[in-house]
């Protein structure tokens, strides 16, 4: 049996490190390689922080989408479904992180986005955190393609401390410091 290739292999710095290409958002979720694969897989140790980067996830967020885009169909024959709507999208913030301190704001009305951003400042100030991120998107899927929920928070007075900034690279994310 001839070791030296796989101790070559876990000497490899990048080993492990990033997601299988047959895992992630175009993969077929099979790898020929199974266990012996340099990269990532579901069983391995640092998949969940390759997660947002899955089929499995991008499944996940479609199914999470067209739901409350269902929420929202209904909230006109009845307000309990802005209520449900919010709960959802915070449901789904707490079950698929994308990062830490990462809230995606997909499918809030621009009321609802207020409410949530003052409860996370409320988190972000008791547990002494900085920075958070903000996924606002940047309103392709909204009226007119307008950004609401973003202009609302780059445009709004907010407490002191707290400001809004869009990420450079890509304008979609806001960059929430509190100090």
């Amino acid at each position: 049996m001839d070791f030296s290739t796989e101790i070559e292999i876990h000497q490899n710095p990048n080993y492990k490190t990033q997601l299988c290409k047959n895992w992630g958002r175009l993969g077929c979720g099979h790898c020929r390689y199974g266990p012996k694969c340099q990269f990532i897989h579901p069983e391995d140790p640092g998949y969940m922080e390759v997660y947002p980067e899955t089929w499995h996830f991008a499944r996940e967020q479609k199914a999470h989408s067209q739901y409350v885009q269902h929420l929202h169909a209904q909230k006109t024959v009845n307000l309990f479904y802005k209520e449900h709507i919010d709960k959802k999208v915070r449901e789904w913030n707490a079950a698929h992180p994308k990062g830490p301190n990462y809230y995606d704001f997909h499918g809030l009305t621009t009321k609802l986005a207020d409410f949530y951003i003052f409860d996370i400042i409320c988190v972000m100030k008791s547990a002494k955190i900085q920075k958070s991120w903000i996924e606002t998107d940047r309103g392709n899927h909204s009226k007119a393609n307008f950004a609401a929920i973003r202009s609302n928070f780059l445009t709004n007075n907010f407490p002191p401390g707290v400001s809004f900034v869009p990420v450079p690279c890509n304008d979609g994310i806001l960059c929430l410091t509190v100090v």
